[in-house]
C-alpha cells in the first residue's frame, strides 16, 4: 500500500470511528454533558480529566461535539505504541500522541505546541494511569510544565460512569450512563505574577493542585 492510499484509509477509518463512536455513546451509554460553555472557542486548549477507563478519551471527544481530528490524546508510549499496527491505529486514526511516562511530556512538547497553535485540543489524564478503584488519584506535575510551556487555558473535566461501564481489567463494556462535566478554565498566565518567588517546580505543582481541586469539585458538585 502506498503512502497516499494509507493516508486515505486512515481518514476513512477515523471518520467511521467518529460517527460510530458518537452513535454508541449517545444511544448505548446515554452520554450527557454539562459545562460545554466553558470550552474556549478562539484558541487551542488542554483538557485535564480523571481517568478510570479506556472509554474516557472517546467520551471527552463526543461530549465536546468537536471532530476527533481536532482532539489529540497524550498516551503512554510503552502501552499504546508497543507494536507497529497498534501504533499506526493510535497515531493515524485515534490522534494519540506518544510520551514517556517519566518524561513530564518533554518528549512531545514540540508536537503539542504545533497543535495548539492551530487551535487543536490536547486531552491529558494527569493521574498517569487508570484508577483501579474509580477514585480520583493525585496528579503528576507534568501537567504544570505542559500548561506553562504551551500558554493555553486548561479545562478541568470529570467523567462519571465509565468506571462502571468498563473498569480497568475488563474488556466487555456494560450498559451504564456516562456524563462528562467541564469546569471553568484555568489560565496559566495568571500564575506568572507568582513566578518570581516560586521556582518552576513549585509553580507547576501549584497549577496541578488547582486543576486537581477543580476536577474534584466537578465530581462533588456537578453544577459547579
Amino acid at each position: 500500500m502506498n503512502r497516499r492510499a494509507a493516508s486515505l484509509g486512515a481518514r476513512v477509518l477515523q471518520e467511521c470511528i467518529w460517527i460510530g463512536g458518537n452513535a454508541i455513546y449517545r444511544s448505548w451509554f446515554r452520554l450527557s454533558c454539562r459545562g460545554r460553555e466553558h470550552l474556549p472557542r478562539k484558541s487551542g486548549y488542554i483538557i485535564a480529566a480523571n481517568h478510570v477507563s479506556h472509554l474516557d478519551g472517546p467520551a471527552i471527544a463526543a461530549a465536546q461535539q468537536i471532530h476527533i481530528r481536532r482532539v489529540h490524546s497524550l498516551a503512554a508510549r510503552d502501552y499504546f505504541f508497543d507494536s507497529p499496527l497498534k501504533a499506526w491505529i493510535c497515531d493515524r486514526c485515534l490522534n494519540m500522541i506518544p510520551f514517556q511516562r517519566q518524561g513530564s511530556f518533554r518528549d512531545c512538547l514540540t508536537q503539542c505546541q504545533q497543535l495548539v497553535a492551530k487551535g487543536d485540543i490536547l486531552l491529558v489524564f494527569p493521574e498517569g494511569t487508570r484508577s483501579l478503584s474509580g477514585t480520583l488519584q493525585l496528579f503528576k506535575p507534568g501537567l504544570g510544565l505542559l500548561a506553562v510551556q504551551l500558554g493555553v487555558p486548561i479545562v478541568p473535566a470529570y467523567i462519571q460512569g465509565t468506571f462502571q461501564a468498563l473498569p480497568k481489567g475488563t474488556s466487555i463494556p456494560r450498559l451504564y450512563p456516562i456524563q462528562v462535566r467541564f469546569g471553568k478554565t484555568i489560565d496559566p498566565a495568571t500564575y506568572e505574577a507568582a513566578r518570581s518567588p516560586l521556582d518552576s517546580r513549585q509553580l507547576y505543582r501549584q497549577i496541578v493542585a488547582d486543576v486537581h481541586q477543580a476536577v474534584a469539585t466537578l465530581r462533588d458538585c456537578p453544577d459547579a
